[in-house]
């Protein structure tokens, strides 16, 4: 018993320990797992910090490059900001200094560089009455210089003669006045130039305002002193190179006046004797200060020495009247000197005419030896004479056969109009030359709006090849056939050249087909008598073939060489075209039927006003109705 229950206390004991030990164990994983996840927390956190880190350090990094390159940008835009602000300091002294020097000269009397524009220059031109023919003076200063007085003394006359130019105390030029010679046969006309320096014109503006720029000579005039006007002038017509005269006027007041200064008294003087000494010492100081004032003033103006011109209008007059006036300084010098002038300037236009003459000349010489056509543009007065001549109307469309001579023009042209060569009304044909004026044949059917011109052929001696397209008037025309026969020529490429210059429309036909076609068959060893039909045709074909390739080739390589646009060239004879235009079945068709349609188009489009489709339907039907009724 006791036995057992010790047995059952061991059972229980094991049990408990078992229980205890379990227990234990599983708060040992417990514990364990706990920990476990505890250091896995740990460790996300710890990561999650470092990644957190990362992240800062890097946005900080951001930010830093970021403050850089906006610190980089400030700086550049402080850099650029102070280059311009220098660069719009440096404009703004330039435009100070240029504003300064514009009116240091306005105050100085000095005119801006102005360059007028060629509107500008024509307008000046109409308003002076410019005449090519004629030689220009311009007498130009400032106010109260005597202008008006010295032109009048220059066209021998006196103030107060009727025609003179009006003079006084007070500004009286106050439009530009022109003045011809009154002797026709001087080809010279005087201009009074409204004076300068007045409150109507300002000293600054004088040259352009007056247009001086158009004249041919400029006389530069002073009474008292030498001023920056006279100097503006002067500079002013350097730019232009126009011949200047710088003239002192008013010699005999001038002189007088030291005279006086000198203790001169007529009334002391009984015989005259101390008049002559104390006017030529008077004389003598009056030109010395004048060519001394002027030489330092343009001196002082950086220009050239330059004669200056002393005169008295009395004296002037006295001169062109071919007078002897007794007291004469430089009147005499200055009118040879504008008359020199005059004549040198009008012949330099001449001599340069000549040359430009002579170079022409030559030049067309050598284009004439080429065999190339000047490029010659008729006068509207010239069209007009041809189409007169031509009977030219609007209402019906005029087609010229040309090209050179014996190509079969005549021939052609009676086939186009549906008749044989001895028919009557049939445009003459021959061996030689039988067009020698351009005929004017309407078609014979009035239904049809079409007139042909025969135009004599080129390469006579009566037309020579240059000539050919003006001296015919091709230019009025609405379509131009180009004709050839044997060989496509330098005329033919200048009929199609200038035809491009007045957009009329060409075709380039190439006639007697059944002619070359039958020498070549000759050639390759047809004999007629020889043949019962069935090798003639074998020839024929290939005669025929190569006719037509020889001819488009040839046509190809010279409008290649002409650097003209290829274009077609049609091959007839004119038995085909006759027999196509009076709807018979002609055998042998080449481009009858094409070029016939084609000419039916252009002018049905060019003279009928009439749409495209409408025209395409009408060429459409007459073609199909010719190959019909020619059994093609």
């Amino acid at each position: 018993m006791a036995t057992v229950q010790a047995e059952c206390a061991s059972n229980e004991a094991r049990l408990l320990v078992g229980a205890a030990a379990r227990t234990a164990g599983e708060e040992a994983r417990q514990i364990a797992s706990e920990a476990e996840d505890e250091r896995k927390r740990t460790a996300a956190v710890q990561e999650q910090a470092k990644r957190d880190a990362q992240a800062a350090q890097e946005q900080a990094k951001r930010l830093q490059e970021a403050a850089n390159e906006e610190k980089k940008r400030a700086t550049t835009a402080q850099e650029v900001a102070n280059v311009s602000k220098k660069a719009a300091e440096e404009q703004t002294k330039v435009a100070n200094s240029a504003k300064e020097e514009a009116e240091r000269k306005l105050k100085e009397g000095i005119q801006p560089v102005v360059t007028p524009t060629p509107a500008e220059v024509s307008a000046a031109k109409q308003k002076v009455q410019y005449h090519e023919d004629l030689f220009h003076f311009a007498v130009a200063g400032v106010a109260g210089g005597g202008k008006s007085s010295l032109i009048n003394a220059f066209r021998g006359l006196r103030d107060q003669d009727a025609g003179s130019a009006a003079t006084g105390v007070t500004q009286t030029t106050l439009a530009m006045a022109r003045y011809a010679s009154p002797n026709m046969e001087y080809p010279y006309v005087w201009y009074d130039i409204p004076g300068a320096g007045t409150l109507t014109i300002s000293d600054w503006q004088y040259f352009n305002t007056q247009g001086l720029y158009v004249f041919d000579c400029i006389i530069a005039l002073f009474d008292n002193r030498f001023t920056m006007t006279d100097i503006a002038i002067l500079t002013n017509c350097k730019r232009f190179k126009i011949p200047t005269y710088i003239v002192r006027s008013k010699a005999d007041q001038h002189i007088r006046n030291i005279m006086w200064d000198m203790g001169y008294d007529s009334d002391d003087d009984e015989n005259g004797d101390k008049r002559k000494k104390v006017y030529q010492a008077a004389r003598q100081q009056f030109i010395q200060q004048t060519r001394q004032i002027v030489k330092e003033n343009l001196e002082n103006a950086n220009m050239p020495d330059e004669r200056v011109y002393i005169v008295s209008n009395e004296s002037m007059l006295g001169v062109v009247k071919e007078r002897q006036p007794r007291q004469v300084i430089d009147e005499i010098e200055l009118l040879n000197d504008l008359i020199g002038e005059a004549q040198n300037r009008r012949a330099r236009p001449a001599e340069e005419k000549l040359k430009e003459a002579n170079v022409a000349r030559e030049e067309a010489e050598g284009k004439l030896a080429q065999g190339i056509q000047p490029l010659v543009t008729p006068t509207p007065e010239e069209v007009s004479n041809t189409k007169s001549l031509a009977k030219y109307c609007e209402d019906l469309f005029h087609i010229a056969v040309a090209g050179t001579a014996g190509g079969g023009k005549s021939s052609l042209i009676n086939a186009f109009r549906g008749l044989r060569n001895n028919d009557t009304g049939a445009a003459p044909t021959g061996v030689i030359e039988t067009t020698t004026d351009i005929a004017r044949c309407r078609d014979p059917n009035p239904d049809y709006p079409y007139v042909w011109y025969d135009v004599p052929g080129a390469g006579t001696l009566k037309i020579p090849d240059w000539l050919y397209f003006n001296s015919q008037g091709l230019y009025i025309y609405d379509c131009i056939i180009v004709l050839f026969n044997d060989r496509f020529t330098a005329t033919e490429i200048a009929v199609l050249t200038n035809c491009r210059r007045f957009k009329i429309p060409t075709y380039i036909v190439r006639s007697k087909a059944d002619s070359h076609i039958r020498d070549i068959m000759k050639e390759e060893g047809y004999n007629s008598d020889d043949d019962g039909g069935d090798k003639k045709k074998q020839l024929y074909q290939a005669a025929s073939q190569k006719f037509i390739q020889q001819t488009r080739q040839n046509v190809k390589d010279n409008l290649e060489n002409a650097k003209i646009p290829d274009q077609r060239v049609y091959i007839v004879s004119n038995e085909t075209m006759l027999g196509v235009v009076k709807k018979e079945r002609p055998r042998k068709v080449i481009d009858e039927i094409e070029l016939l349609s084609d000419l039916i188009w252009v002018a049905q489009a060019r003279r009928l006003g009439c749409s495209e489709a409408l025209v395409a339907t009408t060429v459409k039907k007459m073609l199909q109705s010719i190959r019909a009724n020619s059994g093609i």
